[in-house]
């Protein structure tokens, strides 16, 4: 499958309505160091719903989903990373992207053969995506893993960009913190 096959199934596929709507509903609230992991959970398992599980959710170590014709995709979610925050123009470079974390000294590596075949950069009003082959020759050290690098805008291919999909104004929205707090108040209760 090429990148812009991939760029065109996914803008077809998955409702991008959806997804801003649900990024503006969580907004910064799960920013805080302990419930990053949440926000990332939340936003690559929404794209499996919002495809109407065309698109599964495998939560591997650099394979989040698997698309058409069986592609591997990792995704990373990064506010402003395709587009300036305030005027919604095309950044020259992509921002920078933490792609694995090693726990440890990075010197040396690259992506493992395993990683996806495509990673997909999802801003909170766009989303990119690019071949692993195109991607390696902006991933450097970062000295606890590995990460992109000036990685010009121009090599990525545009899933949708800012204006295209706007988030709905829900009725009533709830907060995920407060929820799970409940929900793990109800599960200790039964101790």
């Amino acid at each position: 499958m090429q990148t812009v096959d991939l760029a065109i199934w996914l803008r077809e596929n998955i409702n991008w309505h959806k997804y801003t709507t649900l990024v503006k509903t969580i907004g910064d609230e799960l920013n805080e160091r302990k419930l990053r992991f949440d926000k990332s959970d939340l936003l690559e398992r929404s794209l499996e719903l919002f495809s109407n599980n065309e698109m599964i959710y495998v939560n591997l170590e650099g394979v989040d989903h698997i698309g058409p014709e069986a592609s591997r995709i990792e995704m990373k979610y990064s506010e402003g990373s395709l587009f300036t925050r305030k005027k919604k123009k095309k950044k020259k470079n992509v921002s920078d992207l933490q792609l694995m974390n090693s726990r440890g000294s990075s010197a040396g590596r690259t992506l493992p053969p395993g990683y996806a075949d495509f990673l997909l950069i999802c801003d909170t009003d766009s989303a990119a995506v690019i071949a692993k082959q195109d991607l390696l020759n902006y991933v450097v050290d970062a000295g606890d893993g590995l990460k992109t690098s000036k990685m010009p805008s121009h090599m990525v291919q545009y899933v949708f960009v800012p204006g295209e999909y706007n988030p709905q104004d829900l009725v009533e929205s709830k907060s995920y913190k407060d929820t799970k707090k409940k929900m793990q108040l109800d599960f200790l209760a039964q101790f």
